[in-house]
């Protein structure tokens, strides 16, 4: 896997081990990201999508070793069977990384919060642990969140609350890059419209965002007026990328089968 974003490059293959069998997860990956930019991930489940957040972010999980390189801030992270423990935060460089550098918005954002603290608290705590510049009710204005809901309890809040409150927490840090695993799956188009545009937004703020994704129908209505780059993966490789117009008129029939699929 190759890519470059903003003083972020990897260069590894992943491979995990499960049910006694070798499996390359990621394999001759080649991506390319600039900073101000939105890009979306888009393949079948199980192409390794969420490998690729998992390694931006610091959390592969157990059972899962790399090879290659990895750097990220100017942190490097070189050698062989490295990233097996390094990205799960054995490594402590992560710590001066994760947030602060790369922040994530986790696929399940209501379960991303511990359910017996309020979400005031929760964020209260994001911003005194990566230092950030704003405090919880700064950030909920930043994603349009009411801030009565930093009185609330994750299991309060609606679909569309919980996943701008995992936002916030993903930008607390300020970061430069901000990866985004499904962020809409459970939510309607409008809402989805209104997250999308959240992240696009911090996109216009200089931040590279990379949002993993299925939303499909989402992607074809923000063509007509942004210049969203869509990278489109297959079995652990990606296979394509550029516009969602261009790709969905492509000879490249899984290519544009996949992008055409919810017409």
């Amino acid at each position: 896997m190759s890519a470059r974003l903003d003083g972020v490059c990897v260069d590894i293959v992943v491979r995990g081990r499960w049910r006694r069998s070798a499996v390359r997860v990621l394999d001759d990956v080649s991506l390319d990201l600039a900073a101000g930019s939105t890009t979306a991930l888009v393949g079948e489940s199980g192409c390794g999508k969420s490998m690729i957040a998992a390694v931006l972010s610091g959390l592969l999980p157990p059972g899962s070793a790399a090879t290659g390189r990895l750097c990220v801030g100017g942190e490097d992270f070189v050698g062989e069977e490295f990233v097996g423990d390094a990205l799960r935060g054995h490594d402590p460089r992560w710590r001066r990384l994760r947030g602060h550098r790369v922040g994530h918005v986790p696929q399940s954002a209501a379960t991303s919060f511990t359910p017996v603290r309020t979400i005031g608290d929760q964020l209260d705590e994001v911003v005194a642990t990566l230092g950030g510049a704003a405090d919880a009710t700064e950030l909920c204005r930043r994603v349009h969140l009411d801030p009565v809901a930093l009185r609330l309890y994750p299991h309060e809040l609606s679909g569309g609350m919980a996943q701008r409150a995992a936002i916030a927490a993903a930008i607390a840090g300020d970061p430069a890059i901000l990866v985004a695993d499904e962020p809409t799956s459970a939510l309607d188009a409008d809402l989805a419209a209104e997250i999308w545009e959240l992240l696009a937004a911090s996109a216009r703020g200089g931040v590279a965002v990379l949002v993993i994704t299925h939303d499909i129908e989402t992607l074809r209505r923000r063509a007509a007026t942004t210049d969203d780059r869509v990278v489109v993966m297959r079995a652990g490789r990606i296979v394509a990328q550029g516009g969602f117009d261009a790709l969905a008129a492509a000879d490249d029939a899984y290519v544009a089968e996949f992008l055409e699929a919810v017409r």
